[in-house]
């Protein structure tokens, strides 16, 4: 009964050894449960419907050749679970491009352990999570500049990011600490997103998120 409560992770990447270390340090927390293929697993397809996992951590490159090579493609895989694009530093795209692929996060290998273990319990709750690593900042090149002004009605990537975090009810405090980023950089990221929308409180973005279908009530 205990495990039914846990969120199941799954680890996919060529390497052997980095999965088994990332199933050991999933296991090792209470809220977490690392799921394992096994030999009768004849397809990722199988696969996900036998383990059910909430979460997977897959490096993106391995997990295209599977997708390849079976029957699922990355839009079914997304339908059964939440994942996580789990990137070689030198191999890592722009982080938006794997959130428009359909990633709900994206993060280094060489994120810290407690970091990767928070990023998993987001994205499970529902959250979208870029490690800064991967974030490009506006085409300004300085998030913290506010003097230009927004262009009507269009959102940055960034910007987008943090208003459905906003519209969540996530403070921002909570939000940097989410994408790592810092309070003042979020700060600015929402003023210039609710200035380029026309929002003025809490509800105007609530209202915002509903009608675009970033929440549903």
């Amino acid at each position: 009964m205990e495990n039914t409560s846990k969120i199941r992770v799954l680890v996919l990447d060529e390497n052997p050894v980095l999965v088994d270390g990332l199933s050991f340090l999933i296991n090792s927390t209470r809220q977490l449960k690392a799921l394992a293929l096994t030999q009768r697993d004849v397809s990722l397809t199988e696969a996900v419907k036998r383990l059910a996992p909430h979460v997977i951590v897959a490096d993106p490159g391995f997990l295209d050749r599977v997708l390849r090579d079976g029957e699922m493609d990355l839009k079914e895989l997304q339908a059964t679970a939440r994942i996580i694009a789990y990137c070689n530093a030198r191999d890592t795209l722009p982080g938006e491009t794997y959130i428009a692929k359909g990633y709900s996060g994206v993060v280094n290998k060489t994120v810290a352990s407690p970091k990767l273990l928070r990023v998993i319990k987001s994205i499970h709750a529902g959250d979208i999570v870029i490690d800064e690593s991967v974030i490009v900042l506006s085409e300004s090149g300085n998030a913290n500049n506010t003097t230009s002004e927004p262009e009507q009605g269009k959102l940055s990537t960034q910007e987008e990011l943090v208003l459905r975090y906003v519209a969540l009810g996530k403070a921002m405090k909570e939000i940097a600490a989410d994408i790592q980023l810092s309070t003042k950089t979020v700060e600015t990221y929402k003023y210039r997103a609710t200035k380029k929308l026309s929002l003025r409180t809490r509800s105007d973005i609530v209202n915002y998120a509903i009608s675009v279908g970033w929440l549903q009530y």
